[in-house]
């Protein structure tokens, strides 16, 4: 005759520990998103380096990455691995993230990330009801690494707000 008392009893300690490894996970998970949006506020040097070519600029180097940090340029950093630890880190030496906007705001007033087309620019807006119109820029601003424009459309005089770049172009 089986032991029927105790493959119950069994069953339900299996149940009671999978319960409580999955609510471990299910917390674990949370942190990691939690990080992962955190993250974003960040750029590692690797990042700053990445943007820099990208955006033709020049060509950097760790060592000129190293002393703007030095200088306290890139905001106070943080090491990856205690700041995020649930993250997927590099192997080897330590690296340290910079503050986002601080990275951003340094390289816009440096020069290293410049907008398309500067005030007093005369561009042409493409909009989807219509052809382009003709308009000129009177400010720009820079929100991450979008620059948004003020134009005043030729034909009207219209002022249109916060245009993206992609929707001005020169003939």
């Amino acid at each position: 005759m089986k032991d029927y008392a105790r493959k119950i009893a069994q069953v339900k300690q299996q149940i009671a520990e999978l319960a409580a490894l999955l609510t471990e996970l299910e917390n674990e998970q949370q942190r990691y998103h939690e990080q992962s949006e955190q993250r974003k506020a960040y750029m590692s040097s690797r990042e700053i380096l990445e943007l820099l070519e990208q955006k033709q600029v020049r060509i950097g180097s760790m060592a000129t990455i190293k002393r703007w940090s030095d200088h306290g340029y890139l905001g106070k950093g943080v090491d990856e691995r205690e700041a995020f630890p649930l993250l997927a880190s590099k192997q080897g030496n330590k690296r340290f993230l910079y503050p986002r906007e601080a990275v951003l705001s340094f390289l816009y007033e440096k020069g290293l990330l410049v907008p398309a087309y500067e005030v007093l620019d005369r561009v042409q807006l493409r909009r989807a009801s219509r052809d382009a119109d003709w308009a000129l820029v009177t400010a720009v601003s820079r929100r991450d690494l979008r620059f948004f424009y003020q134009v005043q459309l030729e034909t009207t005089g219209e002022v249109v707000l916060q245009v993206p770049e992609e929707e001005l172009f020169l003939p």
